[in-house]
């Protein structure tokens, strides 16, 4: 399901003549990878690894040398980044004027950047962009602006390539972060389905569908031979079937009529319990028995599915089916037996001639599937709500859920960012998973399963016990209103990326409670031995925290700075009347 936000953008994109199926996808993608998945909407300046992250970016920033970048570079992280915009982007692009460089810093999706190009997008979309530069910043013209600048800056010979593309926008070939590019495009041309583009083109794309439209929308789908062997063995805990015999290879008695499948990793496991197996096809059953175990289903064409070695059967004769209804569970049957072979679901497939025919190569023709109501949540198993399994690749609100959950509890991605709440088991949201899993001990696969379930709802009802008292409230570290933000940003920017952002606002807390309390004050961290080393300025001042045992949350250590904050508050009266009295 897009967001409102990508919803918008593909409304304007699609209004100003980006039709195309593969160029929306890679417009899409880029500007995505842009903006961080449209949630960038403002250029931050948070720029926590060193000076040199800015100048391998922006050469001007050195104009001043190395040592006033840093001083203005510190200064941005405290929440003064006027003059770290000045450095990088006054006397330039159009920037004639003190001030210019923050006034027309980057905003919107595309990041529009300087008076020049705020004067020409502006002049183009009829936006007073130059005195309210401000504008470039709400999503609906961000997307207007992002049109106008994919439109007037990227050739059209590349416009369906994510590396040319991405090289016109970034001004460098390979471009920067051109994996994320590349997989955006990726999946934003499986997203962009002919139905969805009829819903572009007819101006419907986010209104509500109606009811007798949303059945009928549900009950045909497109299928390939991954998705209908998922429909017939749905995934389990996280593991989906996979090919173990293909169609035509040489056997001791000759050909392999059919296809094999079962779940991943053999005979272990799932395979030994006999687990359901699903109709691949709506039809009627035209037998059900035999020493194969086998069921047949003949569709509307007159094929003939043919499922073989089941360990029992739950359909008859004459019975009508529909694609994704139970017809038996998974065995190993043959004619000496129900265990006769491995378990595995063998699915050949005759022509109405007779003639045996590849199930892959018939599928993967994108054959269209009218499915029961058994299948129409054939992704159930990945997780729509609490408890169950969720993955990467999932979508849904049982994400929504997750990625909320995984904010509450100050859980971020690999670069220490909140997660976009958006229903996407996307990269980021797999990161923020793996940090959790590694703070808490637990199987570190980005899998959320019942283990990790449990964790994060035994971690959720100790936030919400500990939110009924008022000191369990505090702004936490990673958020840019914290008072000791700017050091928790320095400090999270030199851990290394396996590290959690818990484990950054432990290292957080114990540096302040050794005296270094701003980025000035602190000269680096190092670990080593799976022992974070805080080294202040000044000699004596440092912190070690040990990140091998299981580290406070996030605001569990900002819960402990506030407490310490205010002893030290009720404590200081104390000492004054000491002194009055000596």
């Amino acid at each position: 399901m897009a967001t409102d936000r990508e919803n918008g953008l593909l409304q304007s994109a699609y209004a100003a003549g980006i039709t195309s199926q593969t160029e929306l996808a890679n417009f899409m993608a880029q500007v995505g990878h842009e903006s961080g998945g449209l949630n960038r909407l403002e250029e931050s300046f948070n720029y926590t690894r060193g000076a040199s992250q800015i100048s391998s970016l922006v050469r001007s920033a050195l104009r001043e040398g190395p040592e006033a970048l840093e001083a203005a570079r510190l200064e941005a992280l405290r929440g003064q980044p006027q003059r770290l915009a000045e450095l990088m982007y006054g006397g330039r692009m159009g920037n004639d004027e003190p001030g210019d460089g923050y006034r027309y810093r980057g905003r919107g999706y595309i990041q529009l950047t300087g008076k020049d190009q705020y004067r020409e997008a502006g002049q183009a979309l009829d936006l007073d962009l130059v005195r309210h530069p401000e504008l470039a910043a709400r999503p609906e013209n961000a997307a207007r602006i992002a049109t106008w600048y994919w439109q007037n800056n990227v050739p059209e010979a590349a416009r369906d390539d994510a590396r040319q593309a991405g090289a016109a926008i970034n001004g460098r070939d390979p471009p920067n972060g051109l994996a994320d590019r590349e997989r955006r495009f990726d999946q934003w041309e499986r997203d962009l389905t002919p139905e969805l583009m009829r819903t572009l083109s007819e101006g419907r794309l986010g209104q509500p569908v109606p009811a007798a439209a949303r059945q009928q929308e549900a009950a045909t789908v497109q299928s390939n031979f991954q998705q209908t062997m998922e429909r017939m063995l749905p995934g389990q805990n996280g593991v989906d079937p996979h090919i173990t015999g293909q169609y035509g290879e040489r056997r001791s008695n000759g050909a392999h009529g059919g296809t094999d499948f079962n779940y991943e990793g053999g005979q272990s496991g799932r395979n030994l319990q006999h687990p359901t197996v699903h109709a691949p096809i709506s039809g009627t059953v035209t037998f059900s028995g035999g020493q194969y175990g086998t069921v047949k289903i003949q569709d509307a064409q007159g094929n003939s599915h043919e499922i073989l070695h089941l360990d029992s059967r739950s359909v008859r004769e004459g019975q009508t089916i529909q694609a994704g209804d139970p017809i038996g569970t998974m065995g190993g049957r043959g004619p000496r037996g129900g265990d006769q072979y491995a378990q595995h679901v063998h699915y050949q497939l005759r022509d109405p001639s007779g003639k045996l025919i590849s199930p892959q190569t018939w599928w993967d023709q994108g054959r269209s599937v009218e499915v029961g109501a058994q299948s129409h949540g054939q992704d159930d198993h990945r997780g729509h709500g609490h408890g169950e399994v969720l993955r990467h690749g999932d979508r849904g609100e049982g994400v929504r859920s997750l990625q909320q959950q995984l904010n509450q509890l100050g859980v971020r991605d690999a670069d220490g960012r909140r997660l976009a709440e958006d229903g996407k088991f996307g990269d980021n949201t797999r990161e923020a998973v793996l940090a959790y899993q590694q703070a808490h001990g637990l199987k570190q696969d980005g899998i959320v399963g019942r283990a990790t379930h449990g964790s994060l709802e035994q971690q959720s009802q100790e936030r919400a016990a500990a939110s009924r008292t008022p000191q369990a409230q505090p702004i936490l570290l990673d958020d840019s209103r914290h008072p000791n933000n700017p050091l928790y940003g320095a400090i999270r920017g030199q851990l290394p990326t396996p590290y959690s952002n818990d484990a950054a606002a432990a290292v957080t807390a114990q540096a302040i409670k050794a005296g270094i309390d701003s980025p000035d004050k602190l000269q680096g961290v190092v670990v080593k031995d799976n022992t974070a080393f805080v080294i202040g300025n000044t000699p004596g001042f440092r912190a070690s925290v040990d990140l091998s045992q299981q580290v406070p949350t996030a605001q569990q250590s900002s819960i402990d700075l506030l407490t310490a904050e205010r002893a030290a508050q009720q404590q200081d009266p104390q000492q004054q009347m000491g002194a009055r009295a000596r």
